[in-house]
Order: C-alpha cells, then structure tokens, then sequence
C-alpha cells in the first residue's frame, strides 16, 4: 500500500468512528491539534483590519498567542471573554459568552465601523484549568449573533468526550488523538465542515495533488511524519476493551469524578466544576496550607511531588479575588484518568498532600 493510499484509509477510518458522524472527504490528518490550528489560520478566514475573534480566557496559550499575532498582523484584535474558576454551570460560561458578543455588536453599530466577529475560537475541553465547556450552546450563541465561523479545538476531545460533528455545528474542529486515543504524539485530524467555500479550501504546502480538494492533498506532502497510519491499529486496540472507545470514556469518566472527589473530601476543599462539567480529568483543590501564590509556586510543587514523592500531576493557580479571605483554595490539581490507572496512583498522591500539610510544609518556605 502506498503512503498516501495508507493515509486515507486511516482518515476514512477516522470518520467512520461513531462519534465523529461526518464524512472522510471532510477529515485531513495533519500533525497536532495547536500546530493545526496555528498553521491554517490564514487559509480559511480572510481577516481585515479591525475585525475580531473571540475566544475564552481559558484558550490554549499557544493557540491563543497564534491567533493574537495573526489577527494583530492583519489590524484586527481579540475579544476574551472572562472565565470565572472554579465554575457553578455551564450556564454560568453560555452568558458571559453571549454578553462578550452583545455587547461587541453594541459597540460596533455605535462607531459604525463596518468591522464583525470573524471567528469563534473555542475549546472543547480546556486544558488548565480542565472544562468541559458547552460547545453545542456556544456554537448556537455564535451563529445567533453573526460570528462568521467558528472552530473548535478539541486536543482532548476525541476519546475523552462524546464527538458528534454534526451534532456540534462548527465549521472546523480539531483533535490529537495521542492524548486519548492511544496514538503517536503527532496524529490529529482537522474536520471541515462542507460550505460554499469548502472547495476554496487548500493545504498551506502546496505539493503534487494540489486541486484535488483538501483532504486529498493533506495526503501526500513530501516528509511529512505519517503516523496517522497507526489509526486503523488503533482503532482495533480500543475496541478489546468492553464497548470500544465510548465504554473507555464512561469509565475514565465515572472513576476520575469519584477519584476526584475521595481528594476533596480528604483535603477538605472542593471541586473546580460539577462532575457534568469534567470528562477524563477533573480539578481538585489543594489544601490552602500549602500557601501556593503564584504559577512559579504551582510548578515548583508539581516538581517537589515528582521528585520527592514519584507523583505527577499539573497543578493550576488560582488568584484569589480581592473579598475572598484568607486560606482560600488557590491550587487546583488536575486529575486524570485512563485505563492504566490503580487506585492506588491516588491514595499515593492524597497521601503526599497529607504529609506535606502534617510537616508544615509551605511554597514560600519549602521551595
């Protein structure tokens, strides 16, 4: 089989996975998700000066300083929209969203500018702090108040929540599949929903299939790295496991709420969202004692529980608000869950936690 006949059986495998409902003509398998997003910019929306895209606070640092310098080189700006942690709803999300737009369609019509809302810009999944966001309502608020596409970045969305491209709407979505999905670090694919412009739509490196439409010449583009070929082996892999992929998802789910919450109870903090609101990761406070105050400290400790007690863990800090009081909860530990995982992996870290407090351990002094 050649390479390019090898990446599109893997595309065409891609699609057919039930949550993706979509059709392989509209998948490309390109590197990651960030590179993804970051390398297209320019090929599927037309920026003038002062337009916008608006995105949440909580975007991806690296898509949101790619799509900073690609709007702030083409004269337009950024919208972002507040992201209130730890969250009550998505409810809570849905407005804020709906208010930033409102009030940018206020704004407009009373300079009479002309400009608009080029592009959504949303996650499906954030990574820190880790929500699952209400995309489906997000993309609804989107076309209801004109934003012109919408793309949804999904790192962690396939095989870690249900993803049902007709069902979400977007215009584009992206997703790795070596975060859940039991693949090399390089697989991702980028979904392109079928619109008047999708036959406009071509690959930024222009190589020998040019024409032939964009999934067909992200095919065949020299050295590209064509781990994407490991799709259908993989596909195979998951479905050894009891329901495939989606009982996979179910329980990482299931476990990592409970997991998540043994934590809390044991720390006598909380949770950063509502189990609804997590999929295969969820945020946990941290004992306040522990006098994390900034994102050096939150690091710093993520290092010390690595090197001293063998766990590893992301830790996100959060500011606290000026009326809060002190010893409020300003670390969050994200946790996860995969199929790998024991119990035991988390009596481990709860255990660690409990020591350090018991040793009167502090960021400011310990570290």
């Amino acid at each position: 089989m050649s390479v390019a006949l090898g990446v599109t059986s893997s595309r065409e495998r891609e699609s057919k996975l039930e949550c993706f409902s979509a059709s392989p003509e509209n998948f490309l398998t390109p590197a990651t998700a960030a590179i993804k997003t970051d390398g297209d910019l320019g090929l599927w929306i037309w920026i003038m000066k002062g337009d916008a895209v608006i995105t949440l606070q909580c975007a991806y640092g690296a898509v949101k300083n790619s799509i900073k310098a690609y709007f702030d080189r083409a004269g337009g700006y950024v919208i972002e929209v507040p992201f209130q942690f730890p969250v009550n709803s998505s409810e809570e999300i849905g407005n804020e969203f709906h208010m930033a737009l409102v009030k940018e369609k206020a704004l407009v019509k009373e300079k009479a500018s002309g400009r608009r809302v080029r592009l959504a810009l949303i996650d499906h999944v954030t990574s820190m702090p880790s929500i699952l966001l209400p995309i489906k309502k997000l993309v609804e608020v989107c076309r209801e108040e004109g934003v012109d596409q919408v793309f949804i970045d999904g790192a962690h969305g396939v095989g870690c929540v249900d993803v049902d491209m007709q069902e979400i709407g977007a215009d584009f979505y992206t997703s790795n599949l070596h975060k859940w999905f039991v693949c090399p670090a390089s697989v991702a694919f980028l979904y392109c929903r079928k619109s008047v412009t999708h036959s406009e739509l071509h690959h930024h490196m222009v190589s020998h299939d040019y024409g032939k439409g964009l999934a067909i010449e992200s095919c065949w583009i020299g050295t590209r790295d064509y781990s994407p070929l490991v799709v259908p082996s993989a596909v195979e892999f998951t479905n050894r496991f009891e329901g495939g992929i989606d009982g996979i998802k179910r329980r990482n789910h299931d476990a990592v709420v409970e997991k998540g919450k043994m934590l809390a109870k044991a720390w006598g903090t909380n949770l950063g969202s509502p189990p609804d609101m997590c999929a295969s990761m969820i945020m946990v406070g941290m004992p306040a004692y522990l006098g994390v105050s900034s994102d050096d400290d939150a690091l710093k400790l993520r290092t010390h529980l690595r090197e001293k007690f063998s766990v590893e863990v992301p830790i996100y800090y959060r500011m606290p608000k000026h009326e809060e009081v002190a010893k409020t909860t300003t670390a969050y530990a994200r946790v996860s869950h995969q199929v790998y995982n024991k119990v035991d992996d988390y009596y481990k870290f709860r255990d660690a936690i409990n020591q350090l407090v018991c040793d009167g351990f502090t960021c400011a002094r310990s570290l």
